[in-house]
């Protein structure tokens, strides 16, 4: 039964790719109207190396109501991705969560999403006139170590009290008996969190009351069961000793499962005799991070289980600037060294520290080896990279995780989202005008008119589902949504993730005595706007890049030009032979590689967009096309088949006023965000030192792309700009075997 389990657990690892994804913003505290830059990491859930299952990341700025004010879709190229954030000028001030995810990742719970906490100021409204919370409701909650409380057994118990903000609150706790004698006191010993032990009573009536600034709670505890399994693990030179006690069982085999993220560690067994068992796992068997340790039954039924911690060697990057402190408008050298000569990708930001944060910066070490984990909020998630073993077991009792259940394992997991391995998906229904009823087995079409063509076409599923790769859809486009069936309408679906989990957000905690901070940042904003030198998005080359080059081009400026279109397609497109079928006009297209006529029709194109009647493009203005593309073999995308492609090309990629179907649907879409280059200016020479041209810069700078190649240090530059402070450099990133790393220091600038 134990191999079985763990085969099944392999199996299931190995059928079920988890992704996971970490963002590294350059701050996480925003105002209003500013530009936020970011770096996307998308790793294997399992190994942490950096994987190319998916092409696009979906990232939302989104508030404590689940409300989304922001969207944008990141596109990745072998695990990673970069981009901005433009935070909207009309955002209200207050207290957000960036959260992240791919197409994959929407088939499995949005707990397993990317979620950070952030804070945006609307420094052009009020900020101060709202008084705080006077919500002062206290969540605490037990568990036994194993799951199951059982009469008569000695057990460790662990607790965690939050405030309604979701922060750990320090208290006096007892458990009573119902004639209310102390049976046991407990207090946490960190964020709330602590253990207590002792041995219950089926034949009690237990409470917990807390003592909590001056108020009394009181509170449930887990119920007591009669038989069954009690689980104690202590850790020893190394090795976890895992014993098991129980009441009214009988002798039987005991089997016991540790995993590392879904990867089988250790598999034992062990005879349970005269209500004992035990178990010894080596920690070194285990791989760094959170593992789970399964204790089965001889009919195979999981009965205890908890999460250890095994920490992480090697993941901090030495980061050290050639100076401590320096004056404005300063040249700074920044050394990265990592461990063990790692081969790494890396993203860098160096950023004013001042007391506006509301919350920790995350870093990718704790957020992939412990965080992402885990079950629910973890509070200051980076204390416990040095926390001493007992606290990080407290943290390990109280926030139990697990991506599956075992009596699942068996059950193929549905997939609904299809991973986006090659290009971003645009996913349509297609129904019947009338009846709004889905139309499977209808052909469609969507496409961007353009310079840059996107144009893609499939067949509707059984339930009347359209999927069409959307690629080098890049900003805000406009697409056409066509059918050749009359009875056909196209409705593209959002793209974003309808799925939330409830996060509790604190209030902004900033008073008047904070103004002058913001009002420097402000300013910065403002001005930064102003003078800043924004590097525009990179332009896409003019071609037709969903067929490629095609084997006939023709430039009509470098020929005769005729007032009639069929003029030029009989006299110039040798390819293409242009006949009539009662009165509508046809083409077929002549493969000349093998001397042959094609069979049917093909695809036409103008500006990306089919046109479906020929009658139409034979009456176009020939002297608004540019260019003609014929591609004379067949050609396949995804379900569909063509005879060979006609595809017209005007000036401006613009259709050329040329009039489609006004049934034809043309809705705005936004593709995958182009990125900007981060700006930072250089002071080298005494000019651009003395320049009256102010830099009220609190981010100095920001690299998404610093590479480690495994051998020597890197170093990098960057200059100070006119605002005085204490800056953070934090660096982020993931080796090629996928051990995360993160370093930062500090340094002054002064006037």
């Amino acid at each position: 039964m134990q191999l079985n389990h763990a085969a099944q657990l392999q199996q299931y690892a190995s059928q079920n790719l988890q992704e996971k994804i970490f963002i590294h913003t350059d701050k996480n505290f925003w105002i209003a109207g500013e530009t936020s830059w970011f770096k996307v990491y998308l790793v294997s859930g399992q190994s942490h190396q950096p994987i190319p299952s998916s092409r696009v990341a979906y990232l939302e700025v989104v508030s404590s109501n689940n409300e989304v004010i922001l969207q944008t879709k990141v596109e990745l190229n072998k695990g990673f991705g970069k981009g901005q954030i433009n935070i909207p000028i009309s955002t209200s001030s207050g207290n957000y969560y960036l959260r992240a995810y791919t197409r994959w990742m929407k088939n499995y719970s949005p707990e397993f999403y990317f979620h950070q906490p952030v804070t945006i100021v609307n420094a052009l409204r009020r900020l101060f006139d709202e008084a705080p919370s006077s919500n002062s409701s206290i969540d605490i909650q037990f568990f036994p170590e194993g799951g199951q409380w059982i009469d008569g057994i000695r057990h460790q118990m662990a607790f965690r009290a939050i405030d309604q903000n979701g922060k750990g609150i320090d208290f006096k706790g007892a458990i009573l008996n119902a004639g209310g004698d102390t049976v046991v006191r407990f207090q946490p010993e960190k964020f709330g969190i602590g253990t207590f032990e002792m041995v219950p009573s089926a034949t009690e009536n237990y409470r917990a009351v807390i003592q909590h600034n001056n108020k009394i709670i009181r509170t449930e505890l887990p119920p007591i069961v009669s038989s069954g399994f009690a689980m104690q693990t202590t850790d020893s030179s190394g090795i976890l000793n895992i014993s098991i006690r129980t009441k009214a069982v009988p002798d039987q085999s005991l089997y016991v499962i540790a995993h590392t993220r879904h990867q089988v560690k250790i598999t034992a067994t062990s005879q349970h005799h005269n209500g004992f068992s035990n178990f010894q796992l080596s920690k070194a068997a285990l791989d760094a991070g959170v593992s789970h340790i399964t204790v089965f039954d001889a009919t195979g039924r999981p009965v205890c289980e908890r999460l250890v911690f095994i920490k992480p060697d090697s993941t901090s990057l030495f980061v050290s600037p050639d100076r401590t402190q320096t004056s404005t408008r300063k040249k700074i050298l920044l050394n990265i060294q990592s461990p063990k000569n790692t081969v790494a990708n890396l993203s860098v930001s160096v950023v004013l520290h001042d007391s506006l944060s509301q919350f920790s910066q995350p870093d990718i070490v704790s957020y992939l080896l412990l965080s992402s984990d885990l079950k629910g909020t973890i509070e200051s998630s980076q204390f416990y990279q040095n926390a001493n073993q007992h606290l990080i077991d407290n943290l390990m009792l109280t926030h139990g995780w697990r991506r599956f259940r075992w009596q699942d394992l068996a059950t193929p997991t549905p997939v609904k989202h299809l991973p986006e391995y090659r290009a971003h998906l645009i996913e349509a229904d297609v129904v019947d005008k009338q009846t709004h009823l889905p139309l499977p087995g209808v052909v469609g079409y969507i496409s961007t008119p353009g310079k840059n063509v996107m144009w893609g076409g499939g067949i509707s599923d059984k339930n009347g589902l359209l999927l069409i790769e959307a690629n080098h859809l890049n900003g805000a486009s406009k697409l056409i949504l066509q059918s050749p069936s009359k009875q056909a309408h196209i409705e593209v679906k959002p793209p974003f993730s309808t799925d939330f989990i409830k996060i509790s957000l604190p209030a902004i905690r900033l008073s008047e005595k904070n103004s002058k901070e913001l009002i420097a940042r402000s300013i910065s904003m403002q001005v930064n706007d102003a003078f800043e030198k924004n590097t525009p998005p990179a332009l896409l080359p003019d071609s037709s890049t969903f067929y490629g080059t095609a084997p006939e081009t023709y430039r009509l400026d470098d020929y005769t030009r005729f007032p009639v279109m069929e003029e030029v397609m009989r006299e110039y497109v040798k390819s293409v032979w242009v006949r009539k079928k009662g009165d509508q006009f046809i083409f077929k297209i002549v493969d000349r590689t093998k001397g042959q006529l094609l069979e049917n029709e093909s695809l036409v194109l103008l500006d990306g967009v089919p046109v479906f009647n020929l009658n139409d493009i034979m009456a176009f203005d020939p002297l608004q096309i540019k260019q003609l593309d014929v591609l004379t073999s067949r050609y396949f995308v995804g379900s569909l088949a063509y005879d060979g492609i006609v595809s017209y090309r005007t000036y401006k990629g613009d259709l050329g006023g040329f009039k489609f179907n006004p049934e034809n649907l043309m809705m705005d879409y936004e593709g995958l965000q182009q990125y900007k280059e981060f700006y930072s200016p250089r002071y080298e020479t005494v000019p651009e030192i003395n320049s009256r041209i102010p830099d009220a810069r609190h981010v100095l700078y920001w690299n998404p792309d610093v590479q480690l190649n495994g051998k020597e240090n890197k170093q990098l530059e960057f200059y100070t700009s006119d605002q005085p402070g204490t800056y953070c450099v934090m660096v982020q990133g993931i080796a090629t075997n996928g051990t995360p790393l993160f370093g930062e220091t500090l340094f002054t600038v002064v006037r």
